[in-house]
């Protein structure tokens, strides 16, 4: 296997970073978009050689040209934005990965380009309220509210009719307003979807989501009292309710019509259509829309024993509907031929589920009967008599009198029963109970009194529990106008607000299992007064509530541009709601530079302004802007910059000095504070310098400088270096590092006997690095010394041309000396600076200077 070694300094292909000015652009203006080199998300101070830039899309974004900065290492690349939308900026450059930046215009316009919808609720239980509200507003292209200029008409309607209707297919914004609200009412189950639409503008839609009670449905049947008796002619009541597939009640979506009717099994052949065995006040019923349950009444034929020889027959009560499931019940008639019993009592309860829906609902009926002995014949005759034998039976206690029964609740605040009047001569009585619109923790107690004292039997409610709810107050606009009125709309809600609403859930073992869909929006439970706390951001009355009010409606008035969080109470309940408005006026100060900042360097830092959700907008007329650095030892800026009127940012420069992190804060009258962390980053490079040769007199040293910066990987290329040499002749020098960050110099030592090379680093953004080198020189020629005459005499005696300089030496032959002037190149050097007629003399001359060397030899 090959093993591959990466240098600490690999060399990689450099990487384009970039910073936008202004970092939003409007449409028709003119900015700058800054390049320069990064490695790890670090600028890094290399130049860039022909850069290249293309628009994807002119249309929206042309460029302009390309300029350098101050600074050197950054490209300004000039760009007009012409029209609202996204393109990309394409980058290319030798050295480069190639990179696309996607750029944004914005839409400058401040007038209505589209609508906003919100449903509230969205999502509705079972048992819950049976309307909602749908508001529209008019919204500028950013997605602010906005005023109409004129009556704007908006066309609403719904595929899913089955589901809602709503109150209006049309509504208006009148002119000077921005938003309008209508309402829907909910007649089905499911989702529904609600689409507005206006000329001009954008349909839009929003859903609506009706939950399911647990299928399949029923319609369920049930007889009091069960025991009658052909001659006593009592009263039944017949109730029929519509139950979930748990058993309780639901509120039917439309009118379900049903008949009653009755068979007796015990019969060989079924009399029941040749005439009524039971007489019903009505056997056409139906369950009302809106309504879960109906009752009828019914009395066994007065002569119906004379038609069987059984003592008691037993018969099914049915019920006949379509489309759904029924459950039926049975009676028993005995035909005893008894005297009518009346009395207060003994009564006996039976109780139904019912719903608390604040209404009167159907809780029980109770009814008098008692327990009596009676002869029956067994058989047949003998010997004149007749077999009979005594038999316990249940027949009906008819009330001697009209009288009121006693009924209370244990929980007047689930229902709070009312005293059922039972008349003279009938057995039996509904109860119904004004209901709340809650259930308590433990169970409902109900208290009967009749002429055997008090009775007790447990109700069956069904609604939420008081802990389970809480009370939730929502803005019903979409997006809210700063310094406008909007409403927001109170309610109780069962379960957590802001959690999603399904129909179906995951359990534990990962099967499906269905979620309450009872839970949601319920309405109030008592009467109270909802009141706000304190709040300068806006001002909001307090409203009075009423006990099984579905909603409340409430009108605030906003004060300014911003977000707050409104506090609220109502007896035992208390919560808070966000509220934020917007404005298409200038809300906000930004500031746009780039991530991390070379110490040493100036950039360009922009400041614009911005609407309520982030969009760029024009100065309504100048603003001035203080620029406070919390250390100017690190950071110099300008006191103060202007966006003038009709402007939407300014440009100004950072001037960094060191390393370190600097909060800018950026102040300015009916703004809040703007805060910024500068990160300022100082490279400082790394430097090494080798000095390679025989290190011989009159011979030529290298300087080799390797530069290395820790912080980035990439190309090393292009930082200016500084040579000083002392001791020796400079020959040649690299003025910037190549690619793997080396440059050299060559020096030639013929000076003294010790040369120095120092190499310094530097440029914007850089810490300035330097480093030095000595290397003593070998093999340095030696010379002797004579008296200033004879040195003079020498001289004089030596008349050379002046153009010929020769160090003399005391060689041991002329040869050495020539041997030596050829070895380090200087014999050419010399005989170039030696005119053409003495070129030719060259051989005299040399003979010349040979006799005057031997000369000076022999003083």
């Amino acid at each position: 296997m090959s093993i591959f070694v990466i240098p600490v300094q690999a060399q990689i292909t450099s990487e384009f970073g970039y910073q936008l000015h202004p970092e939003k652009l409007l449409e028709n203006t003119e900015g700058k978009l800054q390049i320069f080199v990064t490695s790890n998300n670090m600028m890094v101070p290399k130049q860039i050689e022909n850069l290249k830039v293309v628009s994807s899309d002119n249309s929206i974004i042309q460029i302009l040209g390309v300029e350098d900065s101050n600074d050197k290492f950054t490209k300004n690349i000039l760009i007009k934005a012409v029209n609202p939308g996204i393109t990309t900026i394409a980058l290319a450059a030798s050295g480069f990965s190639s990179k696309e930046i996607s750029l944004e215009v914005f839409n400058n316009n401040n007038h209505p380009t589209q609508i906003l919808m919100k449903t509230t609720p969205e999502v509705f239980p079972v048992d819950g309220p049976r309307h909602g509200y749908v508001a529209l507003e008019l919204a500028t292209t950013g997605g602010l509210p906005t005023l109409a200029s004129e009556d704007t008409t908006i066309h609403l309607y719904t595929p899913n009719n089955d589901v809602i209707a709503l109150k209006n297919s049309e509504i208006v914004i009148a002119s000077g307003n921005y938003y309008a609200i209508t309402e829907f009412d909910i007649i089905g189950s499911g989702d529904a979807i609600i689409f507005a639409e206006t000329e001009g503008m954008k349909k839009i839609s929003s859903i609506v989501s009706v939950l399911e009670a647990s299928k399949p449905l029923k319609l369920q049947l049930s007889v009091f009292p069960e025991n009658y008796n052909s001659f006593s002619g009592n009263k039944g009541f017949a109730i029929i309710q519509l139950l979930d597939a748990e058993n309780i009640p639901v509120l039917a979506e439309e009118d379900i019509p049903f008949k009653l009717e009755i068979e007796n099994p015990d019969v060989a052949i079924n009399t029941s259509h040749d005439f009524e065995e039971v007489i019903f006040d009505k056997n056409q019923l139906k369950i009302e829309k809106g309504e879960y349950s109906t009752f009828t009444t019914f009395t066994p034929r007065p002569n119906i024993g004379d038609f069987t020889d059984d003592s008691e027959q037993t018969y099914n009560m049915f019920i006949s509907a379509n489309n759904i499931l029924t459950e039926g019940d049975q009676i028993k008639i005995i035909h005893d031929e008894i005297g009518a019993l009346e009395g207060k009592g003994p009564s006996v309860t039976k109780v139904l589920p019912f719903l608390t829906t604040g209404k009167e609902e159907i809780i029980a009926v109770t009814y008098y009967e008692t327990s009596i002995e009676v002869s029956r014949q067994t058989g047949g005759s003998s010997q004149g008599s007749t077999n009979r034998e005594l038999v316990t039976v249940t027949v009906p206690v008819q009330a001697n009198e009209e009288h009121e029964i006693n009924f209370s609740s244990s929980e007047s605040d689930t229902v709070n029963p009312i005293n059922p009047i039972m008349k003279k001569g009938e057995s039996g009585v509904i109860v119904y109970g004004k209901t709340g619109t809650i259930i308590p923790d433990d169970s409902v107690t109900f208290y009967i009194t009749d002429n055997e004292g008090v009775k007790t039997a447990l109700g069956n409610p069904i609604g939420p529990i008081k802990g389970d709810i809480s009370l939730v107050v929502e803005p019903m606009l979409p997006m809210i106008l700063a310094e406008k009125q909007f409403p927001v709309l109170g309610y109780l809600q069962e379960g957590n607000k802001g959690e999603e609403t399904t129909t179906e859930t995951t359990t534990e073992d990962g099967e499906d299992a269905e979620e309450d869909a009872r839970s949601g929006v319920t309405p109030f439970i008592e009467d109270g007064v909802l009141t706000f706390s304190a709040n300068n951001f806006v001002d909001v009355d307090s409203t009075a509530i009423k006990r099984n009010q579905p909603y409340s409606v409430i009108n605030i008035l906003s004060n300014e541009v911003g977000s707050s969080t409104l506090l609220y109470q109502m007896g035992g309940f208390d919560g808070s709601t966000d509220i934020e408005t917007h404005t298409t006026d200038p809300a906000q100060i930004h500031l746009s530079f780039p991530k991390n900042i070379l110490a040493n360097s100036e950039t360009l830092a922009t400041v614009q302004l911005l609407d309520s959700v982030g969009n760029p907008v024009y100065a309504k007329k100048d603003i001035g802007i203080k620029l406070v650095s919390n250390n100017e030892s690190i950071l110099k800026i300008p006191q103060e910059v202007t966006i003038e009127e009709g402007q939407y940012f300014t440009t100004f420069d950072l001037e960094t000095i060191e390393e370190g992190i600097v909060e800018l804060a950026l102040l300015s009258e009916d703004f809040s504070l703007s805060k910024y962390d500068i990160n300022i980053v100082d490279i400082s490079p790394v430097l090494t310098l080798d000095l390679l040769g025989t290190m011989n007199w009159n011979e030529r040293i290298e300087g080799k400088l390797s530069v290395s910066i820790p912080e980035i990987q990439t190309s090393l290329s292009g930082f200016e270096v500084e040579w000083i040499v002392e001791g020796g002749e400079l020959i040649k020098m690299d003025e910037s590092t190549n690619n793997e960050g080396i440059a050299t110099v060559n020096v030639m030592a013929n000076d003294k006997d010790k040369v120095s090379i120092s190499a310094k680093v530097l440029g914007n953004g850089l810490s300035e690095s330097t480093i030095s080198k000595t290397a003593s020189i070998l093999n340095m020629p030696i010379v002797e010394e004579v008296s200033d005459i004879e040195s003079e005499n020498s001289v004089n005696e030596l008349s050379l041309d002046p153009i010929i300089m020769i160090i003399i030496i005391i060689p041991t032959s002329i040869a050495g000396m020539l041997f030596f002037l050829k070895r380090t190149d200087r014999l050419e050097l010399i005989t170039e600076k030696i005119p053409i007629a003495d070129k030719l003399n060259l051989g005299d001359r040399i003979e010349e200077i040979k006799e005057k060397i031997s000369d000076i030899k022999n003083r």
